[in-house]
């Protein structure tokens, strides 16, 4: 009797599996507005439910790379392979960190919140947007907590 009761609170507690409400698009300021959409060009964040488990999943390209006389060369006519991380929602700090190092290292800067269409597609418009700039000393530190405070806005119940 008591291990069914147990149960029974284990999965009253548990959360349903769900796909991300929203999803979060991190870009460059080159980037083409009709390239924010494409998958190839932005990393993408979002906070699904698996498992009963509320995680952040970062998608982002890998460039393609051409070994040439020992260099590595980029070739732009290549697409990128994605990339799939998953962190548990406890773990805000490490998804932002892992988002501060892909905006540093590709010189993205901008972010936009769209909502998520039933079929996956992003909604029409944006429902937010911010500009993450690196401050003046070149310290990554308070872009970090601002990601932090941006992939809360991803913890929405629906």
């Amino acid at each position: 009797m008591a291990s069914e009761l147990a149960k029974e609170i284990v999965q009253m507690s548990q959360r349903q599996d769900r796909t991300s409400p929203l999803v979060l698009i991190v870009y460059s300021r080159s980037t083409r507005s009709r390239d924010i959409r494409n998958e190839q060009e932005t990393m993408r964040i979002t906070a699904p439910i698996e498992g009963g488990k509320l995680i952040f999943r970062i998608s982002f390209p890998i460039p393609n790379y051409t070994p040439i006389l020992g260099n590595n060369v980029h070739d732009n006519n290549q697409l990128a392979d994605q990339t799939i991380l998953d962190y548990d929602a406890e773990n805000i700090e490490g998804a932002a960190t892992c988002i501060e190092g892909y905006m540093s290292y590709r010189d993205k800067r901008d972010a936009m919140l769209f909502q998520v269409i039933d079929n996956g597609a992003l909604g029409q418009f944006p429902l937010s947007r911010w500009t993450l700039e690196e401050n003046q000393s070149g310290k990554t530190g308070s872009r970090v907590q601002t990601l932090q405070k941006i992939l809360n806005v991803l913890l929405v119940k629906s």
